[in-house]
């Protein structure tokens, strides 16, 4: 009897969980303006930065490259950060000027979370990469990522997803990027990010390939 209570305590909580999850996302998705449909951006100032797009994509800014060529911005990789511990404020695509970013999605409760993470650490003992944490569960507070990234030892960056960045995740990944035990994990390399196969905890040696493989 034990195990069924806390068998249903366990999915009591993941289900509030993904509503909160999933509250959060519409609630952004309300407060977006409804852009003009015969002129897009037409009361923006030049100086604005690109403009986002249904599919999700970017639209360059008009003089943005000096060449002609079209310039777009990934929202995902332009997106502001802020780490938790330090309060610098980053995006993906800075930190992968340098060198390649591991990125996973996670919960401070996900136990499936930290035996990916100790695997990251494994992996930073063998080349030179960023990481990021992202945690998605709306209900979590920076302090006390940033208290569980002491605790455990993760020398790397931890920031809280707004519900700005959850929805451009869930709009390009799906709502599984919101469940932390599946592991999402994501390699940012090349001016691109890429999802790698979520389900699983990889090893150290595995992350160290799709690192390499950009």
């Amino acid at each position: 009897m034990a195990r069924n209570l806390a068998s249903w305590d366990a999915n009591a909580m993941h289900r509030t969980f993904a509503l909160a999850v999933a509250a959060a996302v519409v609630l952004a998705a309300c407060a977006r303006p409804s852009p003009e449909p015969d002129r897009p951006g037409a009361d923006r100032p030049a100086d604005a930065g690109p403009i986002a797009t249904a599919s999700g994509a970017a639209e360059p800014t008009p003089g943005a490259s000096t060449d002609g060529a079209a310039v777009e911005t990934d929202p995902i990789l332009a997106y502001e950060l802020v780490d938790v511990r330090s309060g610098e404020r980053f995006t993906l695509s800075e930190l992968a000027a340098a060198r390649p970013v591991l990125i996973e999605t996670m919960a401070i409760w996900c136990t499936t979370c930290l035996s990916q993470q100790r695997e990251v650490v494994e992996a930073h003992s063998m080349i030179d990469f960023q990481s990021v944490g992202i945690d998605v569960d709306p209900n979590e507070r920076a302090e006390d990522l940033a208290e569980y990234a002491e605790r455990e030892g993760f020398d790397w960056r931890f920031v809280k997803a707004d519900a700005g960045l959850v929805q451009l995740l869930t709009e390009r990944y799906g709502f599984g990027v919101t469940n932390p035990p599946s592991t999402p994990t994501f390699i940012v390399a090349g001016g691109q990010i890429r999802a790698l196969e979520f389900g699983r905890v990889r090893s150290a040696e595995e992350l160290v390939t799709e690192l390499g493989a950009g």
